[in-house]
């Protein structure tokens, strides 16, 4: 008997989203390994010797923070050129996502349904904008540090870098708690270990979509896109 044909995958990210992912998740993990060997050079310095010493260790620092900042000016154009992006207003915040925390509480002790999410839930729009957020201060306190003779000609007296070097340093523990519970939801989670392969394959099966993210699913159901690419 031949087998019945398996229902295709829906595409939930385009290849250049997950490109864009990639070099975000490589390049802040260089960030934070060469960053805590640089705060705590007596306690973690030996972690620097196999790759060439400190100096060593603060240029890749500094090419990664250069990387991440290409990045931002990318992905900044990219979705002002994405008009399809602006039209959905997809990661933009609503109503609801003050609502669904709530909704997600309850539901684990069993005293209502679980909230019906559209593309993007609560939890993946604190990631996006978390990151808007904050990656922006530790650029310009990370920039200033690099050059701290542009900082005290043009800036402020040299008395502001320690409160320059503290405000880098919390934004970036600040920014690791935030990936930790990232890889949690996304990787480590009992519904996903030991891996949530969407974002390196860019699919999702329809079963899982309908239950994670009904809205998006029953909309691009509606419309006869469920299986065509992302734009």
């Amino acid at each position: 008997m031949a087998k019945a044909k398996s229902e295709p995958n829906m595409e939930r990210f385009n290849l250049n989203q997950r490109i864009q992912h990639s070099i975000l998740a490589v390049t802040c993990l260089v960030l934070f390994a060469t960053g805590l060997v640089i705060k705590f050079p007596d306690d973690l310095g030996y972690l620097a010797m196999p790759i060439g010493g400190y100096s060593a260790t603060t240029a890749i620092h500094r090419f990664a923070g250069g990387a991440i900042l290409c990045l931002m000016i990318y992905h900044f154009l990219y979705y002002i050129s994405d008009r399809t992006w602006w039209k959905s207003r997809e990661m933009f915040p609503r109503p609801s996502d003050i609502v669904h925390p709530f909704l997600d509480t309850f539901y684990i002790i069993g005293m209502t349904d679980k909230a019906k999410y559209r593309k993007y839930a609560y939890r993946e729009k604190i990631d996006y904008w978390g990151t808007i957020i904050f990656f922006p201060i530790l650029i310009v306190t990370g920039f200033f540090m690099w050059f701290p003779s542009f900082f005290v000609a043009y800036i402020a007296p040299a008395d502001y870098l320690p409160a320059l070097f503290t405000v880098h340093t919390m934004d970036a523990i600040l920014a690791g708690f935030a990936l930790m519970l990232h890889l949690y939801n996304v990787h480590l989670s009992p519904s996903f270990f030991p891996a949530n392969w969407t974002m390196f394959t860019g699919q999702i099966s329809p079963e899982r979509a309908e239950e994670e993210f009904p809205m998006w699913y029953e909309k691009r159901k509606e419309e006869g896109r469920l299986f065509e690419h992302e734009d």
